[in-house]
């Protein structure tokens, strides 16, 4: 193994304890140049090659690929049974079409005395202003009427 070979796994390892955290990358990089000096690496490669092979060891890590995104969304269809069909070929699942049952509405009592009321006073206007205000309970108030 040539000695720049050696160096670059010097300073690979201590990339290592700087991607844990548990050294600084500048206190690395000051501990690989002390290295350097006393082991002689310095003397057989010069500066400047230590400090490029430092530097080759501490530059920044592509770690996504550039398609990353679209790698990302189909794992996350094919794991989807309703998305995998756009990457296997197999047909679309059925949609499926949940029906919500309205509920039926209950007109409460007072709502139901209040209109027998507003209704005995006889005035046309406040009859209609006061179904306006209360338009869902309508069909029912009639009824009670018809009923009565």
């Amino acid at each position: 193994m040539s000695a720049a070979q050696e160096f670059a796994k010097c300073c690979a390892s201590q990339r290592w304890f700087v991607d844990k955290g548990w050294v600084e990358k500048q206190v690395a990089a000051d501990i690989l140049q002390i290295f350097a000096e006393a082991t002689g690496y310095l003397d057989d490669l010069g500066q400047d090659e230590v400090q490029r092979l430092m530097g080759e060891a501490f530059a920044p890590i592509e770690d996504l690929p550039s398609d990353y995104a679209s790698q990302l969304l189909m794992q996350w269809e094919l794991a989807d049974p309703r998305d995998r069909w756009r990457w296997t070929g197999e047909l679309p699942p059925a949609q499926q079409v949940v029906v919500i049952e309205k509920l039926h509405r209950c007109t409460p009592q007072a709502t139901i005395d209040a209109f027998h009321y507003v209704l005995s006073l006889g005035d046309p206007e406040r009859l209609a202003a006061w179904l306006r205000h209360h338009p869902d309970d309508a069909p029912a108030l009639f009824k009670s009427v018809e009923a009565a």
